[in-house]
């Protein structure tokens, strides 16, 4: 792999000044200035090294850095490569935490319509809460009208306050007039949380096709 990402994921795993005998800033350590250069990383050339990188290792916090990069310059540059490849590895990866960051940097990146959506889909239906709510939220940037589809299905039949908050929320990014009417539907809720949600939904949705 490129000298440069290799230098860079191991700042980003340093942990060697955060010390509670030092005492330190967090906005001054090592990982904080590597992880603030990863976010600024635009160079394709970098992706094929990254996607090898992380096929092969086998410590979950390196992978977790290389996931990282990889997910800023998708966001930065709209590779679709880049993308495909982290959608594809939600399924591959097994540790929670890991998951849920995947989906919240996959949220982060615009999908053009023919994204396979699938693997995020399949995780918005999970029966752990912290992959079920990034996943809903990793919809957000999709073009594709299969995911407003499936959003609105779960705020029909999710009995789960925060199911529904999060995807009212990511309607209020994506959502077309033909979600209003089950928007609409929870503006008399009594859980306050989704009765703000859906109204500014509804709101956000109008202000984009009011033209």
């Amino acid at each position: 792999m490129d000298k440069y990402l290799i230098d860079l994921i191991e700042r980003m795993s340093d942990t060697s000044d955060q010390t509670k005998e030092k005492g330190y800033e967090s906005s001054q350590t090592i990982s904080w200035k590597a992880l603030r250069e990863a976010e600024k990383i635009n160079n394709i050339d970098f992706i094929s090294d990254l996607i090898i990188f992380i096929d092969k290792e086998k410590n979950k916090i390196k992978r977790g850095h290389a996931y990282f990069v990889l997910g800023h310059i998708a966001k930065n540059t709209n590779n679709e490569i880049a993308l495909n490849y982290l959608i594809q590895r939600v399924e591959k990866e097994t540790d929670k935490y890991i998951i849920s960051t995947l989906l919240d940097m996959i949220a982060n990146i615009k999908k053009p319509i023919g994204t396979d959506l699938q693997p995020l889909i399949k995780m918005t239906k999970n029966e752990k809460w912290l992959i079920r709510h990034t996943a809903i939220r990793s919809l957000n940037y999709s073009l594709d009208i299969l995911a407003e589809n499936i959003l609105i299905e779960i705020i029909e039949k999710s009995e789960d306050v925060f199911d529904i908050v999060y995807s009212n929320a990511t309607l209020n990014k994506i959502g077309t007039l033909s979600a209003i009417p089950y928007l609409e539907k929870h503006l008399k809720s009594k859980k306050r949380d989704i009765k703000h949600s859906a109204k500014y939904a509804i709101e956000e949705i109008k202000k984009r096709h009011q033209n």
